[in-house]
């Protein structure tokens, strides 16, 4: 048995942490921003929102439902730290010729920890790192994907979050099966009527497990969800 210990880590603990000026930790309006709208709250998806997608060229049908709690922040003097737990409920269905579902469909519930780590470029004023998955507790698709990723700001109540394809993922597919794929995701997190609303677009792409080249499928998908802005921390 595998155990995921979340940790709610106030902000001014982690910042606090240093030493001496060589261990001063990162602090900059990103950090700011996240410690402010995002440590320690729960995303969810709207009950009004697209829970339904097509994958595998058309070929599977999902519904899906997930929430997201962010916490385990760790502050370094090049930058921080975060964990996402996705808590995922899914079913899968194959499709017959005429887009009808075959049933019963798969259930493929899952619980994954993905970590988020980004560092300042002095080249470009943004900040850049990765994403990588910690953990997969779905028996058939446990590869530990790690992805490039920007983040900027977009005035006070804006982040823009660009994940960068590279490698590949063991995608569902149809008849249980997968397919090796990845994505180019767009995510940005608004802070409007109460909420913090964080919109993720995704481009899907084949990848040649041998070259590594990657090929556009033109499917794309949107995934809403929002945490209630409650009392804003100071």
């Amino acid at each position: 048995m595998v155990c995921v210990l979340f940790l709610a880590v106030p902000c001014v603990m982690a910042q606090n942490a240093g030493e001496s000026k060589q261990d001063i930790l990162f602090s900059g309006p990103e950090l700011d921003f996240f410690c402010k709208y995002m440590l320690n709250r729960e995303f969810v998806m709207p009950a009004d929102a697209e829970k339904i997608q097509r994958l595998d060229k058309g070929k599977v049908e999902i519904e899906f439902d997930r929430k997201t709690r962010i916490a385990n922040l760790s502050v370094t003097p090049g930058g921080f730290a975060f964990n996402n737990l996705f808590t995922i409920k899914q079913t899968n269905y194959d499709l017959d010729a005429d887009g009808k579902r075959i049933l019963p469909g798969r259930e493929v519930n899952r619980t994954v920890v993905v970590k988020w780590s980004f560092g300042r470029s002095r080249s470009s004023g943004k900040m850049v790192g990765s994403r990588e998955i910690l953990y997969n507790d779905f028996a058939e698709n446990r590869i530990g994907m790690t992805r490039n990723m920007i983040l900027w700001l977009e005035g006070d109540d804006k982040m823009v979050i660009l994940e960068i394809p590279g490698g590949y993922n063991d995608y569902f597919a149809a008849g249980g099966g997968h397919v090796a794929k990845t994505a180019s995701t767009r995510t940005e997190i608004v802070v409007k009527d109460g909420k913090i609303l964080r919109t993720s677009v995704s481009e899907d792409f084949d990848v040649d497990t041998e070259t590594l080249q990657m090929t556009p499928t033109g499917e794309k998908s949107t995934i809403i969800d929002f945490a209630e802005l409650e009392e804003v921390k100071k």
